[in-house]
Formats: structure tokens, sequence, C-alpha cells
């Protein structure tokens, strides 16, 4: 199957000038989780967490409605991989959209269900890119205390390892979130993830104060210098080709590393002190679609619902340019709406003519 084409045109123009469709999208295809992870936001101590999933006919008519600029899917949880019809939900964005890449987060505690999506996935369609991002935070033994599953630093890394035999459309890459439990001891565990296991893509994250979790205070100043000393070593080693996140030698893996690295300065602007920065294209740029078919556009605003699929036949962008959504969208640009969610400063990168240049410049870097 060959994977439908954007206009490229049309995106450019829907990114710098009408930003009415969604470039990229996050979708919890399930809340279901085999870990209990001591950060989560979710709450799953409420029964109505597990309750009302969309089923893939539903998935099915959604995808058919989410207009010509989407570029890449998130598929989320939860753990993802607790659906058994992953493979068929990834089929659909692909055959219905204009996806040219999927992105999957993971705590690969089943490494036989991701190398099969996987090698399926890139079967099915033959330009197809995908990204695994497979959450590691500690030592073995404390990762797997934190995460409440026995083993799983060791599944971790088998599924890294297998992921690498695929083929190079196939990108796993381990990702740190720092948070009250690991900022003390960020250093060590950085140096064990890649001088001794071998971890040549590495990223990290900052964990959010978000639904069930709230860090305190006192760590926070922890938790940043924990954040910078992580973000600016990564940096180095990129440099060094001893990670690599991205293919350099594509102009494409250059402009995602200069993101990357644009989005780690951002946050720790924020992080502190939170500030407004640059505009948010959340909501039109970026959205978010729960388990249960509520669209939202973002995962921090969780008192802005823009719709509910199911009362609108499954039709995305009838939510996405409702009354509703737009007063949405006002109420981000007039309050100068700010947080550190990478997901969304991605694409607010990506739409501000502001970090053009530096994205430019990474067409002559390395």
């Amino acid at each position: 199957m060959i994977t439908k084409k954007a206009n490229l045109l049309k995106v450019i123009n829907n990114v710098y000038v009408t930003k009415k469709e969604p470039v990229s999208l996050v979708h919890f295809i399930t809340n279901r989780c085999n870990a209990r992870c001591s950060f989560c936001f979710i709450d799953f101590d409420n029964e109505n967490t597990f309750k009302g999933e969309l089923t893939l006919n539903e998935i099915d008519k959604l995808t058919k409605t989410l207009g010509t600029s989407l570029l890449n899917v998130n598929l989320t949880g939860g753990e993802p991989f607790a659906r058994k019809d992953i493979i068929d939900i990834a089929k659909l964005y692909i055959k219905n959209t204009t996806i040219q890449s999927i992105y999957v987060t993971t705590n690969a505690s089943l490494p036989d269900r991701v190398e099969k999506f996987a090698r399926e996935i890139i079967d099915y369609d033959d330009k197809i890119n995908l990204t695994f991002q497979i959450s590691i935070d500690d030592f073995p033994q404390r990762h797997n205390e934190v995460r409440k599953i026995k083993n799983l630093f060791d599944s971790c890394i088998d599924t890294y390892r297998k992921l690498l035999k695929i083929n190079d459309r196939v990108s796993p890459v381990v990702s740190i979130t720092v948070t009250e439990e690991n900022c003390d001891n960020i250093e060590n565990i950085f140096y064990f993830l890649t001088d001794d296991c071998g971890i040549k893509s590495l990223k990290c994250t900052v964990v959010r104060d978000e639904g069930v979790y709230k860090t305190q205070e006192e760590k926070k100043k922890k938790i940043y210098n924990a954040y910078n000393w992580l973000t600016d070593k990564i940096k180095e080693y990129s440099k060094k080709n001893k990670i690599i996140n991205y293919n350099k030698d594509s102009l494409q893996g250059r402009l995602h590393n200069k993101k990357d690295h644009i989005s780690w300065d951002l946050t720790k602007k924020m992080y502190m002190s939170p500030k407004y920065i640059s505009p948010c294209h959340a909501g039109s740029l970026f959205g978010i679609i729960t388990a249960n078919g509520l669209v939202y556009p973002c995962e921090i605003l969780e008192d802005k619902l823009l719709g509910d699929l199911r009362k609108n036949n499954m039709n995305f962008l009838e939510i996405w340019k409702n009354a509703e959504t737009r007063k949405i969208k006002k109420f981000i640009k007039d309050t100068k709406c700010n947080c550190t969610y990478e997901c969304a400063l991605t694409y607010n990168i990506l739409g501000n003519w502001r970090y053009q240049p530096s994205l430019i410049s990474s067409f002559f870097d390395f």
C-alpha cells in the first residue's frame, strides 16, 4: 500500500496562514495499562477511566474526517499495546489519512507485540516511518519498582534491540522522564543507559503537573537542574555521534534534532517560572483525542472540551471548526496560554516564523 501524500503547498498554507486543520494528533487509544507509575496523570482508581473506548468501526469513521494536512499521529495510552487491535488502528490511519509517520509511546512490557506491530505496519505501507518511545527512568530495580512491573527494564532493552534490527524506517528511542523520584541520580542513570546498556537514541522530558499527579514544590529546583544537565549532555553526545536520535544524513532528521533542541530550551525557560514565550497552536495545528472520543486542544487544558466525537457522528473536523473550538482558540490566544507540554511545543515551533532561522540552520548542521 502507498501512503496518501499530503499536498505540500496546502500543508504550508495551513501551518503558516489558515491554521484550520491539525498537522499532528495524540490519540489515547486506551487508558488501560499494566503499569502503575507513581507520576502518571491517569486516575486508575476511577472505574470510569476504563469505560467507553472507541471501537475499531468508530475509529474508521473518525480517520476519514481528519482533513488533508495531518502528517503524524501519536498512538498512546495507557499502554497502547493493551489494545490487541492496535495494528488495525494504525492501518486505518494510514489508509484514511495523509500521515507520513506514526509515533507510539510504550512501556515496552510486551516486546513481541511491539515487534509484530512494527513489522506488519512497514510491510503494509512502503513509506510510513515509525518511532517508538520507550520509557526508561531509572536503574533496573528502581525502574521496575516505580512502574510496578517485574523485569520491565530487561523487557525495555529487549524491545529496543528488536526494533533496531528491523530497518531504517523503524526508530526506537529511549525517553527519560525527569521526576522527583530520579532527579538526584540523573547523571548516573544517563551514563548507565548510554555507556553500559549501549543506548544510542535517547531523549528526555520533564514531569508535568497534570491530572492526579502534582510535584512537590521543594523538588522543582532539583528537577530543573537535572533536566538542564540531561538535555545539555544529550546535545553533547549528539555532536559526538554517541547519540543519534534521527538520521543526520537526511534533512528531516536534522530538522527533528534542531526542533528537539529548541523545545528543550523553551521548556527550561518555562519550567521554574511559567511565562509566555510564543503563541500556542493547540486547537489549531495540534489536538488530543481521548480513549472515549473526547476532543481537547491539549492535555493540559482539561476543562476546555472541544466536543464529543460520538455526539458529532465521529466527524473530527466538524468539532475542530465549530463555535466552541473558535472560542477556546481565542482563549488560548488572549490569555497567552503557556506550558511545557512537549507535543504542543513541537508544533508551536513549527508554526512560528520566529524559529525558522534556527530550523533552517539545521540544513548545514553536522
